[in-house]
């Protein structure tokens, strides 16, 4: 799907799930506190109000309860707008209840306490998003918590109308319930960060025992030839096993580890290049290396890939840099400056896992894009559904209308290879051709049969 850019970035914001999947059992344990106790305490307040003339605050309790009954139902799913609808409803209507309240000698307003868990919620939650999501949200809540236990302002005494007694009853379930969520919060995420400091301290480690493993992928040809490969990386961690990127590339990118790791793979692969250029026969395959959005954004990286380019002597027209969609929600300028001043150079570019975002056809047309990446989640689903083997004929399509080249990732059967080579593409990758494998044997399967 081609949007325009804004049209692009709000879309990706609201279908956007929660990138870390290690956080999401606690975000489950999370939601199923929370909502326990919006029901519980929803439905006594509601029936009280509701059996004695409040009828406002009642409703607004039976909200409650819904909010609650919504949180069990999203703790399902990994969406990440209606967890971020309902911690704005829950700051809102906490908010709205306290002013309700009316400060008495009797008891001090109390509701405002439980934006206290709510902004400690919101802070653990989203502290791998935006500016707005991670600091302003919290600081809000904090801010109407100071507000609302100072001031006196109220809605008026006529939504509420309660005795001493219940008013005194209130204040003590209220700040009883509160302080509890807020210990329950702190204790749900208190695992989180012990659990990422531990592999932050593994991450640290593996960086410097080399425990980082560059994998190689081949890329083949309609002919069958392979004319280039992949660098993956592979954490082999001790006592854990061989590890994806997708293990630890989020860490590293929260870290600022990122960058480490990003020149040691992009070095790998240069040195790679560098061996391969003095081999007649495999002298002209590229070799692509992924390029995380934080380093695109940083000031150095051209003088960082120069560098290493210089110092490896490898050939910078082999070199194929492969960049994600996310990469393009960043300065639009700042982007196509870095690319055009590595492209000049010789260094190329891909547009890796196109089709899962939402790319804006006016802003391809202007970046130095050499190559499309077909992802892998089209190409296993042109089995079962036409649209799918319709929807890769018109990314290749487009592809052909900006002059740029397209690879299909993700390639398992004769059967997918057989529709994408009639539809034009014609650069495979997947397990039909081979899998990562080690850089020796890639050395031993594909290299050393032509040399």
């Amino acid at each position: 799907m081609l949007e325009t850019g804004s049209a692009r970035s709000s879309r990706e914001w609201v279908t956007r799930k929660f990138p870390d999947h290690s956080q999401w059992p606690r975000v489950k344990r999370l939601l199923h506190l929370g909502g326990m106790v919006c029901v519980l305490h929803g439905m006594a307040w509601a029936a009280y109000y509701g059996s004695h003339g409040m009828l406002v605050l009642a409703c607004v309790l039976c909200a409650l309860i819904l909010v609650g009954v919504g949180c069990f139902v999203i703790a399902n799913r990994r969406d990440r707008l209606p967890i971020v609808l309902i911690a704005h409803v829950l700051l809102l209507m906490t908010i709205f209840v306290s002013l309700a309240e009316t400060p008495t000698l009797a008891a001090a307003r109390s509701t405002h306490l439980f934006l206290l868990p709510i902004g400690a919620a919101t802070f653990f939650l989203f502290r791998s998003e935006g500016v707005y999501l991670r600091w302003i949200l919290p600081t809000l809540c904090v801010v109407a918590l100071a507000w609302l236990a100072i001031s006196p302002a109220s809605l008026g005494a006529g939504l509420e109308l309660l005795s001493d007694t219940v008013r005194r009853v209130r204040h003590g379930l209220n700040t009883v319930t509160a302080m509890a969520l807020t210990v329950g919060v702190l204790a749900i995420f208190r695992e989180d960060f012990s659990t990422q400091m531990d592999q932050y301290a593994a991450l640290v480690r593996g960086i410097a025992q080399r425990e980082l493993r560059g994998y190689l992928q081949p890329q083949v040809a309609l002919n069958g030839q392979v004319v280039g490969a992949e660098l993956l990386l592979r954490w082999d961690r001790p006592g854990h096993g061989l590890q994806s990127p997708a293990n630890f590339i989020p860490l590293a990118e929260q870290t600022g580890l990122i960058h480490e790791i990003g020149l040691m793979a992009l070095r790998r692969a240069c040195v790679q290049l560098a061996a391969w250029a003095t081999l007649p026969g495999v002298n002209t395959w590229v070799l692509s290396v992924n390029v995380s959005p934080l380093q695109l954004a940083s000031d150095s990286f051209v003088n960082d890939v120069r560098g290493i380019l210089r110092g490896t002597g490898a050939p910078a027209n082999r070199l194929r840099l492969e960049i994600t969609e996310s990469a393009l929600a960043h300065d639009h300028a700042q982007i196509a400056s870095t690319m055009n001043a590595l492209r000049e150079d010789g260094v190329s570019w891909s547009l890796d896992d196109f089709g899962t975002g939402f790319s804006s056809l006016s802003l391809l047309q202007v970046l130095p894009l050499d190559e499309l990446k077909i992802d892998q989640t089209f190409v296993s689903g042109m089995g079962g559904d036409a649209s799918h083997r319709e929807l890769v004929r018109k990314i290749i399509e487009i592809a052909a209308i900006l002059g740029v080249s397209t690879v299909a990732e993700g390639v398992e059967t004769e059967q997918q290879r057989a529709w994408l080579a009639s539809m034009g593409c014609r650069v495979f990758q997947g397990y039909l051709f081979g899998r990562p494998v080690p850089a020796d044997d890639f050395h031993a399967a594909h290299v050393a049969p032509l040399v």
